[in-house]
């Protein structure tokens, strides 16, 4: 499971990426710091997950999102941000965000619902994005 993770704070990243070792078959393919960065990224990488920040400093994490799924991006992506899910939640289903958690609070969810894809019987497809598009 090749992943991209989108935030601005390079000790979240670091410290992400780190946890992510516990997840089997993860490999972080890409580190963007911000909204362009990441759709550059994911162009490039072709990732099959996409962790994303709300507030990426210049960017957000909703049009980072939106653009992905415009450019053809089929994959799964969550939002992990310490933004309120009451207000934001509705937002990121809009923009086709599959998942959200609390960066402070759910990150042991979000490793475990990771390791669940992982460990499910489906292959990812390649989800190419449309680098014109984008």
């Amino acid at each position: 499971m090749k992943i991209l993770l989108a935030d601005p704070s390079p000790a979240f990243r670091k410290m992400l990426y780190e946890r992510l070792r516990e997840v089997p078959t993860a490999t972080v393919v890409a580190q963007a710091s911000d909204e362009d960065q990441a759709v550059f990224l994911a162009a490039l990488c072709a990732p099959d997950l996409v962790l994303t920040e709300l507030d990426l400093g210049r960017g957000c994490g909703l049009s980072l999102m939106e653009r992905l799924r415009a450019a053809g991006y089929e994959g799964i992506a969550y939002m992990v941000t310490s933004a309120d899910e009451a207000e934001y939640g509705p937002r990121c289903v809009e923009a086709g965000i599959t998942g959200f958690y609390d960066k402070t609070y759910d990150m042991d969810r979000l490793l475990q619902a990771m390791t669940v894809l992982a460990q499910a019987p489906v292959t990812f497809g390649q989800s190419r994005i449309r680098a014109s598009a984008v």
